[in-house]
């Protein structure tokens, strides 16, 4: 009498069992039956046995058509789905009540999306170039750095986002309304291709807004100063009547 596990390691070592006698009876079978395929809750592809296998002894077949059914078993567990982000929602008031005191009174207040990695890593906005250039633009409309409030529309957050979905958006903006109010600013100076979204300008706080390219993009390509001067000079402008 031999081990049912002797059969399947000359099965997956190709070996066989045609050597087995007629009546040899396996260890681990009932006496009066021969191996058979595991139920399956999903059926299997049926193909034609080749001439082999109708020259193959039955009890090599059976245990052959064993090892088929376990390989051919599919798989039923899904791969876990990932977790999605929560945005929670709280209101200006609730802004307002937890910044009091924090946000200087200023004449213009700036917004770009998100604080870049090189800001994130030295913890300030603006910490680089783009930095140098922004405020060599604000000192060319006779701004200094008291009179601006620098700020993002993304705060709080460890990744840098220039991307972010609508739903970080919305969440973000009684945050960034509560700044606008305790700052006094009397405009907005926005940076960037993020505040050309539709479902940012709806959520933009109510004052003039003027828009330029960010600094960092103007560095990258000069021809964008242009632009960028014209709508300061309007900036200036506005600034200059407000205070008459």
């Amino acid at each position: 009498m031999l081990d049912s596990r002797y059969i399947h390691l000359h099965e997956a070592l190709g070996l066989g069992a045609m050597w087995l006698k007629q009546g040899a009876k396996i260890i681990g079978q009932p006496e009066h039956t021969l191996p058979v395929a595991t139920p399956k809750t999903t059926p299997t592809p049926i193909t034609k046995p080749t001439a082999e296998q109708r020259n193959m002894h039955p009890s090599r077949l059976a245990v052959l058509q064993k090892i088929n059914s376990a390989t051919l078993q599919p798989t039923t567990t899904a791969p876990p789905s990932p977790a999605q982000p929560d945005y929670p929602i709280y209101s200006t008031e609730y802004y307002i009540n937890q910044l009091s005191g924090s946000i200087p009174k200023v004449k213009l207040m700036t917004l770009s999306v998100c604080a870049s990695p090189a800001d994130v890593a030295v913890g300030k906005l603006f910490s680089g170039e783009d930095g140098v250039l922004l405020h060599k633009m604000l000192a060319a409309i006779h701004l200094n750095p008291n009179d601006v409030y620098i700020s993002t529309w993304l705060k709080d957050l460890p990744d840098f986002s220039p991307k972010p979905p609508t739903e970080a958006v919305t969440a973000a903006a009684p945050r960034v309304a509560a700044e606008w109010q305790l700052s006094g600013a009397t405009a907005i100076l926005l940076m960037g291709d993020f505040f050309e979204r539709p479902d940012v300008k709806t959520q933009l706080p109510k004052g003039k807004t003027y828009h330029i390219p960010h600094p960092q993009r103007i560095l990258n390509n000069p021809s964008l100063k242009r632009s960028a001067w014209e709508t300061l000079q309007q900036l200036e402008r506005h600034l200059q009547a407000q205070s008459s």
